[in-house]
């Protein structure tokens, strides 16, 4: 999230006559000091954005570092199996805690960005709204785990992964959403790289103690998110009085609902394909396309920053504009090269060293070889879902990713059903998420082409 840019600035003085240069100044094209006075200007402008950039950048570097340890000593203790298994328990677990808050969340940030003497009622609002959502999401996990996961784990083991993703994790978001609305950056990015911190201690921790299977595993993990929210939350939390307001939750639940059902979806269209190749291709398969996805997503760290920025700065527009749109299209261009040269350096680096990443990893190279395009409509994707939020389009922002999430969720079953060796339905991933992506790129940019006109 950006500062809103503005124009350069006009500099006032004498009017001086077609063809005369003026005087002091250096009359060749581009070399004056009127050249420079303006850049000078024009980096004025930004650099408060800048600096917010790196500062958010410098936590997800930290996070990058921590990611890859953690990643490193996880996907090489469990098994490829019990990794599928993990990943697609915390999948599951992320998708049922869109509920939390029922979607308040969007509401704390709003405030935090553009209203900050609300905060603390919106803050007020989400907690209570998330301890009444708190059963609903346990009784939803407890149906999927009759549905899809008792034969795989045991229930304390799923539980424990559960109750952070639905819980501890949506705190720390939170956390991160309001340091970031309040324009705090620098704790932004702190709050991004320490959690994984901690839970690349629970890694170590389990690596020490000998490791085990998904449902030991899950134990450490529960320890480590719990410890980290403690002590995130009583270092970041904002210091503002809560006082909860029954009329602000009436007045706003339906935004609040219709964020959830949009995060829902949006979540969805990276975390459903885990579901179904566990269900359709077996855990070894699922643990596989974790170790793959979880390489993928690296690709999004020097983004994500980009993403929270410019969220604010669509936040503080209010409305969408012909030169907006054109900056966000060029902002794809910059996300589809990082996206694929990022893709494309893991490659290189998998294909000089195997091993360098663990066994577990290098049994993953060969699908990385072959899903060339999904690293960068996975980020896209990504980045037009910031372009609704930011421009408060809730509503149609679900109606566009359930359409996706439908298509996606079809495509991976008939490839899986229809080419059941790997190496054929993992190239056609390539050709359903170029699909997805236009589909999106049409719907979202029409609807705000129509915005702005």
């Amino acid at each position: 999230m950006t500062a809103t840019l503005s124009h350069n600035p006009t500099l006032a003085g004498p009017a001086v006559p077609p063809g005369r240069p003026i005087p002091g100044q250096n009359p060749i094209p581009g070399q004056g000091p009127g050249t420079g006075r303006r850049a000078l200007s024009r980096f004025a402008t930004h650099r408060g954005a800048v600096l917010g950039y790196f500062q958010l950048l410098a936590g997800s570097g930290g996070r990058l570092v921590l990611q890859v340890l953690y990643f490193f000593l996880l996907a090489n203790t469990l098994s490829l199996a019990d990794m599928g298994v993990f990943a697609t328990v915390s999948a599951a677990g992320v998708l049922i805690g869109c509920l939390a808050g029922f979607g308040f969340q969007s509401a704390v940030m709003r405030a935090a960005a553009r209203r900050r003497s609300s905060l603390g009622g919106y803050l007020a609002a989400y907690y209570a709204c998330s301890a009444l959502a708190l059963p609903i999401m346990l009784a939803l996990a407890g149906l999927l785990y009759l549905v899809l996961f008792r034969e795989v784990i045991a229930l304390p083991g799923y539980l424990a992964i559960i109750v952070v993703e639905i819980a501890l994790w949506r705190e720390i978001e939170l956390l991160v959403q309001v340091n970031s609305g309040l324009g705090r950056f620098g704790a932004a990015s702190t709050l991004v790289s320490l959690p994984v911190g901690f839970r690349a201690a629970a890694a170590v921790a389990f690596w020490a103690m000998g490791g085990g299977d998904a449902e030991r595993w899950s134990l450490y993990y529960l320890v480590g998110n719990l410890v980290a929210v403690v002590v995130l939350v009583m270092v970041f939390h904002p210091r503002v009085r809560m006082r909860l307001r029954p009329k602000l939750v009436r007045g706003k639940l339906r935004d609040g609902l219709y964020y959830t059902l949009s995060h829902f979806l949006f979540l969805s269209q990276g975390e459903i394909d885990k579901i179904i190749i566990l269900s359709l291709a077996g855990e070894r398969m699922a643990g596989i396309y974790a170790i793959t996805i979880r390489l993928i997503d690296l690709t999004a760290v020097p983004l994500r920053p980009m993403y929270m920025m410019y969220s604010r700065k669509l936040i503080q527009a209010g409305r969408v504009t012909k030169a907006l749109l054109r900056e966000s299209m060029r902002i794809e261009v910059v996300i589809a090269g990082i996206s694929t040269g990022g893709l494309l350096a893991l490659i290189a680096l998998l294909s000089i060293w195997p091993n360098i990443l663990g066994t577990n990893v290098s049994a993953a190279y060969g699908m990385l070889t072959v899903v060339l395009v999904v690293p960068a409509v996975r980020n896209l994707l990504e980045f037009h879902s910031e372009l609704l939020f930011g421009f408060g389009n809730l509503g149609l922002r679900a109606a566009i990713t359930g359409t996706l999430v439908l298509i996606k969720a079809l495509s991976v079953a008939a490839l899986i059903t229809l080419f059941p060796a790997p190496e054929s339905w993992t190239l056609g991933l390539n050709a359903a998420s170029a699909l997805i992506y236009g589909l999106s790129f049409l719907a979202v940019y029409g609807l705000l082409t129509r915005n702005a006109a």
